[in-house]
């Protein structure tokens, strides 16, 4: 074997074995980012406005490697709470799993819900920017006469790691940001002199934001929940919609206490 064979060799094992440690660091799962063990359970502030509420979540059941989440109240003050009790959840290969469902009807829009199924609500090991599930549907709702047709897109994307976020005065480490997005427009087919067509009563826009922060061993710490839009004006026609004109309001939920196993 030549001098220079065997430095190459040498040199192409030294970087297989860097690889392949990098990879097995990049997807290690002996650690979570919701603990998911039955009596596990978090208490959250939920402040909108200057109204403060409490909710707590426990996780009640398990059925193979899927879990159900209780709230107290129910249903929860808070948007996630809401939506990780709404069904099951499940972690597979650092990804936590979400089938259940998410409720629009705080936007007063009626009984408006948008199904998630097999949602990735956070990634352990995907990249910032990573689109981790889409869905996309069509709901339909009568509200004081009119009928309003919605389209939807909803999509998580994971956001950049945190090394630290301060939460209620506690600093937790090793902090993961993912990121809800709800993208919808209205329409409402209206006839005049027999002929039919959709007038725009909302053009597309993200009316929901959720940045959600995931704390290792820990779970969800913080929940910052957007809601945002406004519909197209018709006022100068003498119509009146049936539904708040806009909307701009956040509210918080924030972890005040934990139990763990």
């Amino acid at each position: 074997m030549t001098y220079r064979y065997k430095n190459f060799l040498l040199l192409s094992i030294a970087i297989l074995l860097t690889a392949c440690t990098s990879d097995d660091s990049a997807s290690d799962t002996s650690f979570s980012y919701l603990p998911l063990s039955v009596n596990n359970s978090w208490t959250y502030d939920v402040t909108t406005g200057t109204t403060v509420v409490t909710d707590m979540l426990t996780v009640n059941s398990t059925t193979g490697s899927r879990y159900t989440l209780t709230s107290n109240p129910t249903p929860g003050n808070g948007v996630m709470t809401n939506l990780l009790t709404s069904g099951e959840l499940n972690e597979d290969g650092g990804k936590l799993v979400a089938n259940g469902s998410f409720s629009l009807a705080n936007l007063g829009f009626g009984n408006f819900n948008v199904a998630i199924v097999n949602g990735v609500l956070n990634d352990q090991n995907a990249g910032n920017g990573t689109e981790t599930f889409t869905t996309s549907g069509m709901f339909s709702e009568t509200v004081q006469s009119f009928n309003l047709v919605f389209n939807y897109t909803a999509k998580n994307i994971q956001r950049a790691d945190l090394a630290t976020l301060t939460v209620n005065g506690t600093t937790y480490n090793d902090v993961e940001h993912s990121q809800l997005i709800i993208n919808a427009n209205i329409v409402s087919p209206i006839t005049v002199a027999n002929i039919t067509q959709n007038i725009t009563l909302m053009r597309a826009q993200d009316v929901i934001v959720i940045d959600n922060y995931w704390a290792k061993d820990v779970g969800l710490i913080k929940s910052d929940n957007q809601l945002d839009y406004m519909l197209e004006d018709f006022s100068s026609f003498g119509i009146m919609l049936p539904v708040p004109q806009a909307a701009d309001l956040l509210s918080v939920q924030t972890l005040t206490s934990f139990t763990v196993n």
